[in-house]
């Protein structure tokens, strides 16, 4: 067995005798070879070769003491080493399952990690797409988009992702309102264009109507025109005819042939005098009519004719009844007006 001497490690000495003696001679040598002498003398020479000899005795004598005092300090080391190699083995025969039980749950709860945070980046990104669904869309549509966004719980709701998804959410809601600004300005614009286009529409719908109905009426006008003189070509031939049967009616008759040759005479009758005629009673005094009259439209079609012929008054241009009604309380049973007769308004409707 192998005796290791006695080390200080806290000292940082170490017992050897050989050290221990070339340290105790140190102090002599230094003396001794203090002043390196001539070698080009043969003496100085010989001095020099004598000191490299003892000087290199001295020194190999201490590196075979080292080697021999650290031997077994090198056996020792490799025994130590041997032993904890062969102790780390079975350590580590024990710690590999461990290790590999806990990469198993490092594993999983990093691919749960990984997967979390895919979810949450899904989520993250459809709060970034929120504005673009609502592009192009109704104010109300954008409102409501905003307050969806609004709703969301970034700081609580998107762990390892709570910077990005508060970030997004707030991009969303400056880009949904500067959207709902825009989209207000133009509904209200547009609001004012439609309702610009539907007065316009109804302008000319009121334009176009009353064009038609002006064009109806002139029609109407032209017909009761049309009308009219055919009512008078109508009694200009009565009339023509009426006189042909009054001339046919005046032509003198023949002259009749005398026959009072021909009878037998007969005495006369004596003609019963006529008796005195009454004399005529008194004419009674007229009273005065005081009977309202109105008018009463028998041809429509007639009186638009001679309206439009200008045959009526100056009040009378268009078909009216309190005038026509006054026109016949004045002329009364005189009046002549196509298509109109006055008539007495009865006593209890005139009162």
């Amino acid at each position: 067995m192998t005796t290791i001497e006695k080390v200080d490690i806290e000292k940082g000495t170490v017992e050897v005798a050989e050290y221990t003696q070339t340290n105790a001679a140190l102090a002599m040598l230094r003396e001794k070879y203090a002043v390196v002498p001539d070698a080009n003398t043969e003496e100085g020479y010989a001095l020099v070769k004598s000191g490299i000899k003892e000087l290199t005795t001295l020194r190999t004598t201490m590196e075979t003491a080292r080697k021999r005092v650290k031997e077994p300090y090198l056996q020792a080391g490799k025994i130590i080493d041997a032993e904890a190699k062969r102790i780390t083995e079975e350590l580590v025969k024990l710690e590999e399952p461990m290790k590999a039980a806990k990469k198993e749950v490092d594993d999983r709860i990093e691919r749960e990690r990984a997967e979390r945070i895919a979810r949450l980046q899904v989520k993250v990104d459809a709060i970034k797409a929120m504005p673009a669904q609502a592009r192009g869309k109704s104010s109300k549509e954008i409102a409501d988009m905003l307050d969806r966004v609004g709703e969301i719980d970034a700081t609580h709701d998107f762990y390892d992702l709570t910077k990005e998804a508060v970030a997004a959410r707030e991009t969303a809601l400056d880009e949904l309102a500067q959207m709902l600004t825009d989209r207000l300005a133009f509904e209200a614009a547009e609001a004012e264009r439609k309702k610009a286009e539907a007065e316009k529409a109804l302008l000319e719908q009121q334009l176009a109507e009353q064009c038609a109905q002006m064009q109806k009426q002139q029609q109407e006008m032209q017909r009761q025109q049309e009308e009219f003189e055919r009512q008078q070509k109508e009694m200009q031939r009565q009339q023509e005819e009426l006189q042909r049967a009054q001339a046919a009616l005046n032509q003198p008759e023949p002259a009749a042939q005398p026959i009072a040759d021909e009878l037998p005479a007969v005495a006369p009758t004596p003609i019963a005098a006529a008796p005195a005629e009454k004399p005529a009673a008194p004419a009674r005094k007229a009273k005065p009519d005081n009977r309202q009259w109105h008018a009463v439209v028998t041809d429509k079609s007639a009186l638009i004719a001679a309206i439009a012929a200008g045959y009526g008054t100056e009040d009378l241009l268009i078909i009216d009844q309190a005038a026509l009604d006054s026109l016949a309380n004045d002329k009364r049973q005189a009046l002549e007006l196509a298509g109109v007769i006055a008539e007495p308004v009865p006593a209890t409707k005139a009162a």
